[in-house]
Order: C-alpha cells, then structure tokens, then sequence
C-alpha cells in the first residue's frame, strides 16, 4: 500500500489545493485523509496548522491495448464501457460535493475529525461496519511527574510555594494545590485558579493525549465553589417561582454553568439558560415563557449572542 504523503497549511481547503497542485492531481484522484483541521489559537498563542495526508488512488486497472484483443467479441462492448463511464464521472462528482462539504464542517468543527476521515475513504457513501472503540491512550507515570514539576516551579515563580499532587481521576488528569495561599492562587470568585488552569493546559497540550481534560484545584476550592453555586441557584429559583421574575448568577465557567443547570433541570417550574459570549457567561432563571418580561435582561441577552446549555 503506498505511503501517503502530508501536507500542512492555514486551512483544510489551501492544504487540499496545495497537494493537488504538487501532485499534479485532481482532488477525485487522490485519497484525502483530515489529521487535523486547524486552529487560529488564542491570542495569537497555541495555533494549530491544518494536517492531511494525501494518498493517490490506485489506478484502475488498465484497458486491454487494440493490439491485444484477440477476437472481435472482445471489441463488443465499447457502449457499455462509455456507459461506465458517465456513471463513474456522475458518482465522481458526487463525490468531489460530498468531500467539500465534510471539508467545510470540518473546517467550523461542527463534526468530528474521525467523521470526515470515514467519509474521505468512503465517500460513495457505502455502509461500513462499525469498529471497536480503541481505549483512550494513558500519559505515563514520566508525564505526570513533568506536569508536576512545571507546576510546582511555576508556583515558586509566583512567589507562592505549595505542594502539588497529580493524579488520573475520571480518566483526566487532576492536580491539586495545597491550601496554604489558596486565597491568592484562586482570586476572585475563582479567577485567578482559572487562568493558573487555563495556562497549565497550554503548557501541557503536547504532552498529553488529544482532548484529555486538565483540571487544577487549590484545596477542596471546586468542590465548596458547586455547592455554593448550587445553594445559590436553589435559592433564587425559589424567588423566580415567588415574583415571576428572570434573575441571574453573573461570570460563571463553563463547568460552573453546568454545575447550574443540572441541578436546576428536575424542577419543571423555571428554566435555565446560559447568555453571553467568551469563557465566563451569565445563566438566566425564569419561569417558562417569561424570559421576556424583564427589559434589563432582555436587551442583554440580544447583545449576549446565542444561547447555550453550557
């Protein structure tokens, strides 16, 4: 089986006509494989450039030569071969539409990378047997002892010296702070610890398997942080329940705002509902179909963008 070839760029679509180019290919003769889409980072930090891995089609295997045939039976069937071929160029087509479609979602993340791989390879679209879930690869023991290390050092740096355990919880890595500044290390309302946690997966993003959580916590600070958010959403759907009223609870994470919203989700009395945009979002309490009646939140959520569950 030939080796494929990868190809990296800004997005999907320039690496696709970028290895077309070189390979002197259309984008129908060539095998496209997404490793990766691509990412404009944060800040400017942490970019990803899109990754594929182009492999050329296997030729088809080669029409008998005019000087071969043998037998005029054997020059029959010219009608049905240029038959065959409006229908490969027809399911050629369709192909190249399909392709360009997975590109494009791939492209705003709207699937997963391993979709668009099966589409690639598979793009007539034929059933294909499901496979095994692979287990998600483990960091090793080094690994852990590493993030330790840089954590450790990074709160020496910030003049705030503690003891650091790192540990595989709930198949994502935990670490945790002693509490002895746990005060300054978590900030206001929890800001402070989620920068810390926010640069420590960063600073790891290559050392860790894809998509594996990071958490960091100071003390038992997460754990007091849910059940005072829960008290306080308790409490405040029992006001909306009372006056009718929408309130909200400002800046909360996104784990935060889950924290919310699963523990009002049984009561079928009021609602929830997350507003804003960027990483720290207001969750709204109202009652079904009153959302609207305060003209506060109402011209905030329209400013907010799209809601969401999270």
């Amino acid at each position: 089986m030939a080796k494929g070839k990868d190809f990296y760029g800004t997005s999907v679509t320039e690496v696709i006509a970028g290895a077309c180019e070189e390979m002197s290919s259309s984008q129908e003769e060539l095998d496209i494989e997404i490793i990766e889409t691509g990412s404009a980072g944060i800040f400017g930090l942490c970019r990803k450039k899109a990754h594929i891995r182009v492999t050329r089609k296997p030729e088809k295997p080669s029409q008998v030569k005019p000087e071969n045939r043998k037998s005029p039976e054997e020059k029959k069937p010219v009608q049905k071969t240029d038959q065959e071929a409006a229908a490969e160029k027809e399911a050629s087509s369709a192909q190249e539409q399909q392709v360009s479609a997975l590109q494009e979602k791939a492209e705003k993340q709207e699937i997963p990378q391993s979709e668009s791989k099966r589409q690639n390879s598979n793009p007539a679209g034929k059933p294909v047997a499901s496979k095994p879930t692979t287990p998600r690869e483990l960091p090793s023991s080094d690994v852990l002892e590493i993030i330790q290390e840089d954590l450790s050092q990074l709160l020496v740096l910030m003049t705030f010296p503690s003891e650091v355990t790192v540990e595989m919880k709930d198949s994502g890595v935990a670490c945790r702070i002693s509490n002895e500044h746990q005060d300054a290390l978590v900030g206001n309302e929890g800001r402070t610890l989620d920068s810390l946690q926010y640069l420590l997966r960063k600073m790891m993003s290559r050392r860790l398997p894809d998509r594996m959580m990071l958490s960091l916590d100071v003390g038992n600070y997460r754990e007091q942080r849910a059940e005072e958010l829960k008290r306080r959403a308790l409490e405040l759907a029992e006001q909306v329940k009372t006056t009718g009223k929408t309130l909200a609870i400002p800046a909360l994470n996104p784990s935060e705002r889950r924290v919310v919203h699963m523990i009002l989700q049984e009561d079928k009395a009021i609602r929830s509902r997350s507003v804003g945009e960027g990483l720290f979002k207001k969750v709204l309490i109202y009652t079904p179909g009153k959302k609207k009646k305060s003209a506060a939140h109402r011209g905030k959520g329209r400013q907010g963008g799209r809601s969401s569950g999270k």
